[in-house]
C-alpha cells in the first residue's frame, strides 16, 4: 500500500510540473511568432528604404542580420534611444523581458536545419581599457551566443581581428568588413555574420540553361544565361504581379520570386508590400500549379551604410548622443551600420552571405485556371525565407543581372 501511495503522489507530482512547464512553451512559442512578424515588419521597412533611395540598383541585405545587431544594441540603450529602436524593430510590444528569450528560440530554430547550411553568429569588440555592464554583456552572451573580445582600435590588428571572424563565419563570402585606420573615438563593435548554402529540391537542368533577353530596368536589352523548368510549382498571379515559390531541400527554406507585369513596374510591386494585410496575402498565397519558369542566374555583391534608410526609418538618437547607459558609464552613440553581402542563384541552388556592423563612438559630447508561363526577363524582386518560422533571411531586387 505504501508503495501504491508513493507511486500515486509522483506520478500527481510529474502531472502538475508538466501542466506547469506548458503555459512557459506556450508563450515562448508565441514569441518566436510575434517576433518573426516584427522582423518581417522591419524587413520591409528597410528594404522599401533602400529601394527607394536605389531605384535602379540591384539590392540584397540581410534584413536578419540587420536587425540581430539592432536587438543586440537594444540591450544597451536606455529610455527614448530604446523606444526609437523597438518601434522601428516593431518589438516595443514585447513583454519585458520577453524579447532576448524569443531571439534565442529563434535563433535555435534557425540553425536546427538538417537539409541545408544556415549559420549564425555574433560578436562584440570593445576598447580595451573600457568597461562594459556586466548586464549588457551577460544578455548578449547567453541570449545571442555573442563572441566577445578586447582590441585596440587604434592597431591595424583590430580591423584583422574582425575582418577575419567575417571571413570565417561566412566561408570566406564577406571580406573586408571594416577598415582601419578607425575613427579615433571608435570604443564598440557589433556584428553578425549568416551564411546561407542549399540546393534546390528540383534542380535545374544545367541543359536547358541558355541565353535569353532580359529588359534592365533603365531600358535596352540585354542577352543573360537563363534558367527553364517544367512541372508543378507553387505559384500565383496576383494584380500586377506573377510569383513562383522555389524550397529548397527539405522544404523547410524557399526562395520566393515575385515578378511585376509588364503594365506594372518594380517600384509598383513593392509598394504593395507596404500594407501588412496586403504583404501577408501575396506572401501566403501560392497554390500548386503547373507551368514553365524561366529564371536567370545571377551573383550579387552589395555594400552598404545603413545609417541613412535607418534615420529615415525612425532610429535617430541613437546616432546623435544616445543613452547607451546600460552598455557602458562612458557616453557612446552609434557613428556606423554597415551591411556586406552575396548571393549566388544558380542551377544547383542558392549560396547567401551577409555581415552587418554596428560601430560605436564616444559621444562628442487570383488562382490560375490553365499553365503558367512565368519568363523572368526584366527586373524581379526575391526573398529567402524559413517557412517554420516566417523568417525573412535574405531579400533583393534585380534589375540588371548581368552587372
Amino acid at each position: 500500500m505504501r508503495c501504491s501511495k508513493t507511486n500515486h503522489w509522483t506520478v500527481w507530482l510529474g502531472f502538475l510540473l508538466c501542466s506547469a512547464s506548458l503555459p512557459v512553451l506556450a508563450d515562448s512559442a508565441e514569441d518566436q511568432a510575434r517576433l518573426a512578424a516584427a522582423n518581417t515588419g522591419f524587413a520591409f521597412d528597410l528594404f522599401q528604404q533602400i529601394a527607394h533611395e536605389q531605384p535602379d540598383a540591384n539590392v540584397f541585405i540581410s534584413p536578419f542580420s540587420a536587425s540581430t545587431v539592432l536587438q543586440m544594441l537594444d540591450n544597451g540603450a536606455v529610455g527614448a534611444t530604446r523606444q526609437e529602436l523597438e518601434q522601428v524593430l516593431h518589438t516595443d510590444n514585447f513583454p519585458a523581458g520577453a524579447l532576448n528569450a524569443a531571439c534565442a528560440s529563434l535563433n535555435h530554430s534557425l540553425s536546427s536545419q538538417t537539409n541545408a547550411t544556415l549559420e549564425l553568429a555574433n560578436a562584440i569588440w570593445y576598447q580595451r581599457g573600457i568597461r562594459l555592464k556586466p548586464a549588457f554583456v551577460s544578455i548578449n552572451r547567453d541570449f545571442y551566443q555573442a563572441e566577445l573580445g578586447a582590441v585596440d582600435f587604434a592597431r591595424p590588428q583590430s580591423a584583422q581581428t574582425i575582418n577575419h571572424w567575417a571571413d570565417r563565419r561566412t566561408h570566406g563570402k564577406i571580406q573586408d568588413i571594416v577598415r582601419w585606420p578607425f575613427d579615433p573615438a571608435t570604443r564598440v563593435v557589433l556584428a553578425n555574420a549568416i551564411y546561407f548554402k542549399g540546393k534546390w529540391e528540383r534542380p535545374f537542368d544545367k541543359q536547358e540553361t541558355r541565353s535569353h533577353t532580359f529588359h534592365p530596368i533603365g531600358g535596352g536589352e540585354k542577352e543573360v544565361p537563363t534558367m527553364w523548368q517544367h512541372g508543378h510549382f507553387e505559384y500565383q498571379q496576383g494584380e500586377g504581379f506573377q510569383a513562383v515559390r522555389l524550397p529548397y531541400a527539405g522544404r523547410r527554406l524557399w526562395m520566393e520570386v515575385f515578378l511585376p507585369e509588364t503594365n506594372s513596374s518594380l517600384a509598383k510591386l513593392l509598394a504593395r508590400f507596404n500594407v501588412a494585410s496586403e504583404r501577408n496575402k501575396m506572401l501566403e498565397g501560392f497554390l500548386e500549379q503547373n507551368g514553365t519558369l524561366a529564371l536567370p542566374r545571377f551573383k550579387l555583391e552589395y555594400d552598404i551604410t545603413l545609417n541613412d534608410p535607418l534615420q529615415a526609418l525612425g532610429i535617430k538618437r541613437a546616432f546623435h548622443g544616445g543613452d547607451f547607459s546600460a552598455m557602458s558609464d562612458e557616453p557612446l552613440e552609434v557613428s556606423e551600420v554597415k551591411q556586406k553581402s552575396y548571393v549566388e542563384v544558380n542551377e544547383e541552388g542558392t549560396e547567401a552571405a551577409a555581415v552587418t556592423v554596428g560601430i560605436m563612438r564616444a559621444t562628442a559630447v487570383l488562382r490560375p485556371q490553365k499553365p503558367f508561363e512565368m519568363i523572368v526577363d526584366r527586373p524581379f524582386f526575391f526573398v529567402i525565407k524559413d517557412s517554420q518560422t516566417g523568417s525573412v533571411l535574405f531579400m533583393g531586387v534585380v534589375c540588371d543581372p548581368a552587372k
